[in-house]
């Protein structure tokens, strides 16, 4: 790995600190303070607390396929989110509410849209199976936003 960074909080509190490139770390911080907390502000009226996150670095292929290509979590440039807490302590799942057609599903789906315009690679719940339960965001060379 170069150029990485360990995470370990800024204005959100984080499940854990994680390990980040320094392009991750930067698109985070942004995430955050421009998509992240509007979209929380604008659904729930405050402040999103907590990321819950799945981690960022690995060292593995794509989907773990042997002789696959290595995945951007390889070398820190990709980071899983799982959730959210809001500051009245309400949880906010992925999994669980992703499915789902109130507040806590719209949250979700503006999170991930908005996360398009600071990540370089978006995939969600729609993608495939594999990100049922987390947005994958990450910094790799393409562009996709699912």
């Amino acid at each position: 790995m170069r150029n990485t960074l360990r995470v370990q909080g800024a204005a959100v509190g984080l499940s854990s600190s994680f390990l980040a490139s320094c392009p991750l770390a930067v698109a985070f911080a942004l995430f955050e303070r421009h998509s992240l907390q509007p979209a929380a502000q604008a659904v729930f009226g405050q402040a999103v607390t907590r990321v819950d996150h799945l981690g960022s670095f690995a060292c593995r292929t794509m989907y773990n396929r042997a002789g696959g290509r290595l995945s951007e979590h390889a070398s820190a440039n990709a980071l899983d989110i799982a959730g959210f807490r809001l500051a009245d302590g309400r949880s906010i799942s992925v999994l669980k509410d992703w499915p789902g057609q109130g507040d806590n599903a719209r949250f979700l789906r503006q999170v991930r849209q908005d996360a398009c315009g600071n990540f370089n690679v978006v995939l969600g719940p729609d993608y495939n199976a594999a990100h049922r339960n987390h947005f994958h965001l990450d910094m790799g060379r393409w562009w996709v936003c699912r």
